[in-house]
C-alpha cells in the first residue's frame, strides 16, 4: 500500500515538473508517465497499452467530435459578431465588476443538464469576447465560470456524480439537494472571490494575442470586431449556444413512459453529441454573407485544426486516469481510511479528495468514496445527507496534470500548466475547503 501510494506521488511529481520545468511536450509527458506507472504498479506491459488505449479512446468517444462542433459554433460567433454582442450585452446587463459573479451563476445553472467540458467549449468564444471587452485576463473570466459549472457537476443533481452519491447512501433526493445547494453555495463563493483577489492580473500571453486577433479600436473609441459588427439581435446570438443546453437538460428533466416516440425523440436529441449539432446547424444558418458555401467550409476547417491539439492531449489525460484507476490503488486508498473510523467527521472528506487527486475525476471520486463508505455510513457521527456534502467537498481537491479539464484549458487559452498550477489547481482546494466551512455551519446548526 505504502509503496504503491508512493509510486503514485512519484510519478505524478514527475509529471508536473517534466511538463513545467523541463518543458516535455504534455502529450508525450501524459503517456509516457501512464505507461512507466502501469508497468511499476503491476499491470505489465501489454496491458498498461491496452489500459492506455482503452482509455484514449473512451475520453474521446464521447467528447471529440463535440469539441470540434464547439469550436465550429465558436468560429461562428466570432464571424459574425454574436461573440461581441453577447458580451456586450453581459456587461450592460451585469456591469464590468460584476462579471465574476454573473459567470458563475451562469456556469452554476447551465452545468446542471450539461457536463462541464460541453458547457465551457460552448462559452470559449464569449467567455474569451468578455476577457478583452472588459480588458481582464482570460483566466479571470474562465475560471469565475468554471466555479460555477464544477460547484454544480459535483454537488447538484440532476448530474450523474451526485445522483450516485444518492443511491449508494440511499438518500432521500429532496433533503439531500437542500443541503447540497447551500454547500455549493459557500463553495462557489470561496472559487470566485479567489477569482476576484488573485486571478485578476494572472495575464498571460494568449491575452495578447486575443487583443490583436479579434478586436481593433475603431475611429470612434469603442471596440468591435474586426470580422463581425455591433448589429444583430443578441438573443439569436445566444441560440447555438442554449438550444443544446436546453436540449441535453431534457433528457435530465422529463421523464416520460419507456418506449414511447417521445420518449424516444427526447432521448435522442438529449444526446450531447446530437444536441451540439443542432447548435451547430443554428450556427450556419447565422451565416449570410456571400460565398456562404466556402465560408462554412473555411470555420470547420479552422475549427478542426485548432480542436486537434485539444483532442489529442484530453485523450492523452484519459489514458493516465484510466491506467489510475485500473491499477486499483484507489480502492486501497479508502480501504484503509475505512479502517481508521475515529476520523469521523473528516472520512469522507479525506478519501474523496486523495481520489480526485489520485484519479483526476470528479465522478469516480464521488462514486469510489461513496461505495465504500456506504457500508459504514450508519457509524459515522453525522446525517447521511452530510457524509454526501463532504464527499463532494472533497471531490474538488484538487484538479491538476491528470485532470482532462485541466488540459482543456490549457489548449483553449494556451494556458502554460505552470499557470494553471498557480491559479486553477489552487482555486478546486479552495472551492473543497469553502464547501466544508458550509457543512460546518450546518452540523453546528444541528443537521
Amino acid at each position: 500500500m505504502i509503496l504503491s501510494l508512493s509510486l503514485l506521488l512519484f510519478f505524478l511529481l514527475l509529471l508536473i515538473f517534466a511538463i513545467s520545468r523541463w518543458k516535455v511536450h504534455p502529450f508525450l509527458a501524459l503517456l509516457l508517465t501512464a505507461l512507466a506507472l502501469g508497468i511499476s504498479l503491476g499491470l505489465g506491459g501489454a496491458q498498461t497499452v491496452e489500459v492506455l488505449l482503452q482509455g484514449f479512446s473512451e475520453t474521446l468517444r464521447w467528447i471529440a467530435i463535440i469539441i470540434i462542433l464547439g469550436a465550429f459554433i465558436g468560429e461562428v460567433l466570432t464571424e459574425t459578431g454574436g461573440a461581441i454582442r453577447i458580451s456586450n450585452a453581459i456587461i450592460k446587463w451585469v456591469g464590468e465588476k460584476k462579471l465574476p459573479w454573473a459567470m458563475g451563476f451562469t456556469g452554476y445553472i447551465v452545468s446542471i443538464p450539461v457536463f462541464v467540458d460541453v458547457a465551457y467549449i460552448l462559452f470559449q468564444p464569449v467567455t474569451e469576447s468578455l476577457a478583452v471587452k472588459s480588458k481582464r485576463p482570460v483566466l479571470f473570466i474562465g475560471l469565475a465560470l468554471t466555479a460555477g459549472l464544477t460547484v454544480a457537476h459535483t454537488l447538484i443533481p440532476p448530474t450523474p456524480g451526485p445522483l450516485a452519491v444518492a443511491s449508494l447512501l440511499d438518500l432521500e433526493l429532496s433533503k439531500m439537494l437542500l443541503i447540497n445547494l447551500f454547500v455549493a453555495t459557500f463553495a462557489m463563493i470561496g472559487g470566485i472571490l479567489w477569482v476576484l483577489y488573485y486571478v485578476k492580473n494572472s495575464w498571460i500571453e494568449y491575452d495578447k494575442k486575443l487583443a490583436e486577433n479579434h478586436l481593433v479600436e475603431t475611429k470612434d473609441g469603442p471596440l468591435q470586431s474586426e470580422t463581425g459588427s455591433y448589429s444583430g439581435n443578441v438573443f439569436i446570438d445566444l441560440l447555438p449556444i442554449f438550444i443544446p443546453i436546453i436540449l441535453i437538460g431534457l433528457g435530465g428533466f422529463i421523464k416520460l413512459d419507456a418506449g414511447s416516440i417521445a420518449a424516444a425523440s427526447i432521448q435522442f436529441l438529449s444526446l450531447p453529441l446530437v444536441a451540439v449539432s443542432i447548435g451547430a446547424l443554428i450556427a450556419i444558418l447565422q451565416i449570410r454573407k456571400p460565398g456562404r458555401g466556402r465560408v462554412i467550409n473555411n470555420l470547420v476547417e479552422q475549427a478542426i485544426l485548432k480542436s486537434a491539439l485539444v483532442i489529442m492531449i484530453t485523450g492523452a489525460g484519459g489514458s493516465l486516469g484510466f491506467v489510475i484507476r485500473e491499477t486499483g490503488i484507489q480502492d486501497q486508498v479508502v480501504s484503509t481510511f475505512s479502517a481508521y473510523p475515529f476520523l469521523g467527521f473528516l472520512l469522507p472528506f479525506l478519501v474523496a479528495a486523495i481520489l480526485t487527486t489520485a484519479t483526476g475525476s470528479i465522478t469516480v471520486s464521488l462514486v469510489g468514496t461513496a461505495s465504500m463508505l456506504g457500508p459504514m455510513v450508519s457509524s459515522l457521527p453525522m446525517s447521511p445527507e452530510i457524509t454526501a456534502a463532504l464527499i463532494g467537498c472533497g471531490a474538488f481537491c484538487v484538479f491538476h496534470a491528470n485532470s482532462s479539464f485541466f488540459w482543456l484549458l490549457n489548449r483553449l487559452h494556451e494556458v502554460p500548466p505552470a499557470v494553471l498550477y498557480r491559479n486553477f489547481t489552487v482555486q478546486s482546494l479552495i472551492m473543497g475547503l469553502s464547501g466544508l466551512v458550509g457543512v460546518g455551519l450546518l452540523k453546528l446548526m444541528g443537521m
